[in-house]
């Protein structure tokens, strides 16, 4: 990290999430902060805006260490909402929009939310009706506090626009409240080691868990802006889910941090991506191969004046050269940088230098860029391994989750005593310090006793010309243990059989590697934050494997 990037994690070290807005509007007033169809808000206005939107929660009893649930799609009132809470010390704990009504219940419970910010409808969808449904007792409150049997802890109810029941409170009086003359007391007992905001996990298995993060997360979220060369006066597209780390850690906060301006979208739309990209000039943009998929093959894409933006990222996965290189020239890049991390783990484990070969970005092969330590281990002996060997990567240090929410025995079983968190993620370091990933631990299957890595065999059949997406998990066999299943999703009027994967997988893949089994499908379950969903594949590879066994056996 150069010199003068040191200089801005200097100047960040010991401020909370509401000191560091403090400073972006003493050092950046009339620059633009947040853009969206509504409003255009400069760092100093928006700043005492929170302030009176702190004032307004504190009204109601909302104080340090206090939990407040926001169930709202990108919007200037979640921004809002989460650095009032961050200003006066209450925990912010985001609610994902795609959740039913039976999700959303368990986080408002496991989390203890004392006061709920939503709204009563995002793109049809009742929310306030799916509220209801989780606590009937509701629909009976007249005013006042709440006093909900089957949400007991929460006290309030805000609501942005109209349509609020008896007893819940307008967002836009709330904000509209004078700032407090203790105000300034409020905000100095708020230290960086506080709680600042709960990330549910995606819940692929079982329920999702409440990572804690704190608010020294706001240097790692600037060490990604600075890896990404971004500028006072910049602009960052902000389509990534805030109620995600990634889009909160790696586009909002860097923003706030860095002078940039954020351009709200409420969700992702590919046409009006491309748009906000030309006409706000964004200079980042990053998300997971998915975006860039859809951006690279809008109709559009050849007309479009993209220039602004010369760098961007993608996580989540890694792609084909031949993929990664038509990316960069569709959008004209200079650089396109992988990431790879966890909410666990505050985001960026990893991530590219401007330097770094294509080869690296492209495979998802990238130095470490947090502060804090990163080793492979042996996740049957947690003996730490050698360069070049491939094991569990663990993590240790400032960007570690406090833990679980309310879960100690599953924070036992993810940090060590002496602080080091099994990420469960498998990978290894080069000779170069640089991490690649291989799959994670649970995807890791063994065919005839020798260990298969999903993501290494997923990386070669990527490479056919027919194929466009492709997910392999494990399956039962009689003879080996567990043999593979790839589940492919190919390019629009391409053909693809089993021989002709198995052709191309030849003298490549050891034998063992190669898939056994082979379905088409024209999409990939994914979880709402685009992660492939596993564990829905392997049901179906299993249940598909039991239905041709038994037409065998019937024959």
């Amino acid at each position: 990290m150069s010199a003068p990037s040191q200089w801005v994690i200097g100047e960040l070290e010991g401020l909370s999430v509401g000191a560091a807005l403090r400073r972006s509007a003493r050092l950046y007033p009339d620059m633009p902060f947040l853009k969206s169809d509504e409003a255009t808000l400069a760092f100093c206005e928006f700043d005492q805006r929170v302030d009176q939107l702190a004032s307004g929660l504190a009204g109601l009893g909302i104080g340090h260490g206090d939990h407040v649930a926001v169930w709202l799609n990108n919007s200037i009132e979640w921004i809002q909402t989460f650095f009032a809470c961050a200003r006066i010390g209450a925990v912010v704990v985001p609610i994902n929009t795609r959740y039913t009504a039976t999700e959303a219940g368990h986080l408002l419970s496991q989390s203890d939310a004392k006061l709920l910010v939503m709204t009563r409808r995002i793109w049809g969808n009742d929310y306030l009706a799916q509220l209801e449904r989780v606590a009937p007792s509701l629909a009976a409150h007249q005013h006042g506090v709440l006093q909900l049997d089957e949400l007991p802890m929460l006290r309030h109810l805000v609501l942005v626009g109209e349509g609020g029941p008896p007893g819940s409170e307008r967002f836009e009086a709330l904000a509209a409240v004078p700032a407090a003359a203790q105000l300034a007391q409020w905000e100095t007992r708020v230290k960086p080691s506080d709680t600042l905001l709960i990330g549910y996990t995606s819940g692929t298995t079982g329920k999702p868990k409440g990572a804690m993060h704190n608010h020294a997360v706001i240097k790692q979220a600037t060490r990604v802006g600075l890896a990404c060369a971004l500028q006072p006066g910049g602009s960052v597209l902000g389509h990534m889910p805030l109620y995600h780390v990634a889009g909160l850690y790696m586009g909002l906060v860097p923003a706030l941090t860095l002078g940039a301006c954020y351009v709200v979208m409420p969700q992702w739309d590919t046409s009006q991506a491309l748009d906000l990209i030309e006409r706000e000039k964004i200079t980042l943009f990053g998300g997971i191969p998915t975006h860039f998929v859809d951006m690279v093959n809008h109709p559009s894409i050849a007309s479009r004046d993209l220039s602004s933006m010369r760098i961007a990222w993608m996580g989540g996965a890694p792609v084909m050269r031949a993929t990664y290189d038509r990316f960069k020239r569709a959008l004209g890049l200079q650089h396109l940088l992988s990431t790879y991390g966890m909410t666990e783990n505050t985001i960026s484990t990893t991530f590219n230098r401007l330097t770094d070969p294509a080869e690296d970005a492209s495979e998802n092969r990238a130095p470490v860029l947090a502060n804090c330590e990163v080793r492979i281990v042996d996740p049957f002996g947690a003996r730490p391994l050698a360069t070049g060997e491939i094991g569990e990567v663990w993590c240790r240090g400032e960007t570690v989750m406090m833990g679980y929410y309310k879960n100690p025995e599953a924070t036992r079983a993810t940090i060590t005593e002496d602080g080091w968190l099994r990420t469960g993620d498998l990978g290894f370091f080069d000779a170069r310090g640089f991490l690649s990933l291989t799959g994670r631990l649970k995807e890791m299957y063994k065919s005839g006793g020798t260990n298969v890595y999903p993501a290494e065999v997923e990386q070669h059949l990527a490479a056919h010309p027919a194929v466009r997406m492709v997910a392999v998990v494990a399956v039962p066999d009689e003879r080996l243990g567990e043999v593979g299943f790839a589940y492919v999703q190919t390019h629009e009027g391409a053909g693809l059989t089993l021989a002709q994967l198995r052709a191309h997988c030849k003298g490549t893949l050891a034998d063992y590697k190669i898939p056994r089994y082979l379905a088409m499908v024209p999409e990939l379950p994914r979880t709402s934050t685009g992660k492939i969903q596993r564990g829905a594949l392997a049901d179906m590879a299993r249940s598909e494997i039991a239905k041709q066994q038994e037409h065998t056996q019937g024959r």
